[in-house]
């Protein structure tokens, strides 16, 4: 048997025994230590930092992702009509071990006692985590830290939030956090525990790490330029699907940009820059069939209203003339790396003469967007003064200007390639 497999074992192991303690009511005139859980990317900051207490307990996190470190903070306070005064309390907690690993343990500032806990990754729990005071009032008032439990990524023993290049699914994969084992003593009494539920904590994957080798190198970029430039239909599109970081349905500049950003970062690396729109643009409504539904019209660019009709189209203007930069086709060939020709094959604008399309007199804004199959798209504003442009000759004027800001756009691109691989 192998090691992936009694570490499966063991996680099969952890799930059946290991469980949350439900809330529970208490009889009238009693008193318990009710134990809160909360999940923060960092530490939360208490309200007093001498014996690390606070008022109201900060709202946690629900999801982060696979390569962020994080802490599960425990919190205690009294519930019923009179305090409770505790000198030992202990509990074990649970995680999936295959989505990350639990790393130490660190006490609050008001048990200053002894503190001890044992670390078992292979079974994903954290047991005995225990600590003693002098005395802890606690009351329905306030709250105060016992303990947090801190996570990071260890490739080393099978820590990978994994993408399904079968059904495109980046999770977010619960870390099924559970509790169990709580105990308190006042006097060398058991004190009634009462366990709040567990918070849903869910991980999601670092989607520019295409080989899932728990870094973003020259091995996903060559996955990635093996994509580039087509367009993405389903979820069941494989790598080509997760290329697609920003979900327009096509694996294109914009994406690219978001590789370059975050090139050269690895699990030790906690600030990954992602699109606005994930997980959101990727975890669709299920189609009942344990599919994803994916709406090409709706890619989950946040709902932005479509831009002002246009005083006129520039299309109108195709008939006797050229429009500068169509047709013509920029090679990109950078470090032996074929990113082919990228054509401009489609120029649309629109023209006002104010900014908000109102006819005043004043500066008027000429807006052209440039296109390349719709994977690429840039934008020049020509501000000048004069009358709105209605005659072929007056557009004319100003077809050298966006002919050369179209070779500048190509030249740039250039530029971020030879950067990016100059870089490796």
């Amino acid at each position: 048997m192998n090691s992936r497999n009694i570490r499966s074992n063991a996680l099969a192991r952890r799930r059946s025994t290991f469980q949350t303690l439900e809330r529970k009511d208490l009889l009238a005139g009693d008193s318990a230590v009710m134990v809160e859980f909360a999940v923060f990317s960092n530490e939360s900051r208490p309200d007093d930092l001498v014996s690390d207490r606070t008022a109201v307990l900060p709202e946690g996190m629900t999801r982060t992702h696979e390569w962020d470190r994080f802490v599960v903070e425990v919190w205690l306070r009294g519930e019923g009509q009179e305090p409770v005064d505790i000198q030992d309390m202990k509990l074990d907690l649970g995680y999936r071990t295959d989505l990350t690993s639990a790393v130490d343990v660190q006490f609050g500032r008001s048990f200053e006692g002894a503190g001890s806990f044992q670390l078992d990754d292979q079974a994903g729990q954290v047991r005995d985590i225990h600590a003693t005071s002098a005395g802890v009032s606690l009351t329905d008032a306030d709250r105060v830290l016992f303990a947090r439990v801190h996570f990071q990524a260890v490739p080393q023993f099978g820590d990978n939030v994994r993408m399904n290049l079968e059904t495109g699914s980046v999770g977010p994969h619960s870390l099924e956090l559970a509790s169990q084992n709580i105990a308190a003593l006042s006097a060398g009494q058991e004190v009634t525990t009462v366990a709040d539920a567990m918070p849903e904590m869910g991980i999601m994957p670092v989607i520019y790490d295409l080989n899932e080798d728990q870094k973003i190198g020259i091995a996903d970029f060559a996955e990635f330029v093996q994509v580039f430039g087509q367009k993405t239909e389903s979820a069941t599109d494989g790598v080509k699907w997760f290329a697609d970081f920003d979900k327009s349905y096509a694996v294109g500049l914009a994406d690219f940009s978001f590789f370059i950003a975050n090139y050269g970062k690895s699990y030790f690396n906690e600030n990954i820059t992602f699109p606005s729109n994930y997980p959101e643009a990727w975890v669709e409504p299920d189609d009942g069939g344990g599919g994803v539904i994916i709406d090409p019209d709706n890619p989950g660019d946040g709902g932005e209203d479509p831009p002002p009709p246009p005083v006129f189209d520039l299309g109108a203007f195709q008939v006797g003339i050229v429009l500068p930069g169509a047709n013509d086709v920029f090679e990109i060939m950078i470090g032996g790396v074929n990113w082919g020709g990228v054509q401009i094959d489609r120029i649309t604008g629109a023209a006002s003469l104010s900014e908000d399309g109102g006819e005043i007199d004043g500066d008027v804004v000429l807006t052209i967007v440039l296109e390349d199959e719709e994977l690429f798209e840039t934008e020049i504003e020509l501000v000048f003064e004069g009358e709105l442009i209605d005659t072929i000759e007056e557009f004319n004027e100003y077809s050298l200007l966006i002919t050369a800001y179209v070779s500048e756009v190509m030249n740039s691109l250039k530029g971020m390639l030879t950067d990016a691989l100059d870089g490796d």
